[in-house]
């Protein structure tokens, strides 16, 4: 009698986070639904027109409502930060939404340098830039390519976190 064992290798994708605060291992609510987030670096104005962009296409605020991940590792850990976490997320429920674009590896390459100086005059217009690119919703990590690094906005009312570095 001969047996043949078959293993089931699907490939399996993951998201990381990289953050500026400790997270202990478990499930988080997504708190930008309550408050939503401020930006860090990107000039007020531009994160509202994004967020309006967004919202107007997707039905998102994606700036501002999203936990923001990315399948590449090496990415997240460059947002870590001493004392912090390195995270692999999980997905947690059903109504999940992954917002990425394969051709913007983070939402801030797209802003020129004049626009974040507040002497500037800049007359830059995102919601023109974002019309030139290919943003897209996933409903799973599994549906965005393998080879893809970049930032992904993840809509979610919870996500589980895991610390792996």
């Amino acid at each position: 009698m001969d047996f043949k064992i078959t293993l089931n290798r699907e490939k399996m994708n993951y998201l990381y986070r990289g953050t500026s605060h400790f997270f202990e291992d478990g499930i988080y609510p997504n708190e930008n639904l309550k408050r939503p987030r401020m930006p860090k670096t990107t000039p007020r104005n531009i994160h509202e027109a994004a967020d309006t962009w967004f919202k107007e296409r997707f039905g998102i605020s994606a700036r501002s409502q999203t936990v923001f991940c990315t399948p590449c590792k090496e990415h997240a850990s460059n947002h870590f930060e001493s004392g912090g976490s390195l995270l692999e997320i999980s997905l947690v429920g059903e109504n999940n939404s992954l917002i990425y674009c394969l051709e913007v590896n983070d939402f801030l390459d797209l802003i020129p340098a004049d626009a974040f100086t507040k002497s500037s005059d800049s007359n830059f217009d995102i919601a023109e830039k974002l019309n030139g690119f290919d943003y897209r919703v996933a409903k799973s990590i599994e549906e965005i390519p393998s080879d893809f690094a970049g930032e992904v906005m993840l809509f979610c009312e919870k996500y589980k976190v895991k610390n792996v570095g």
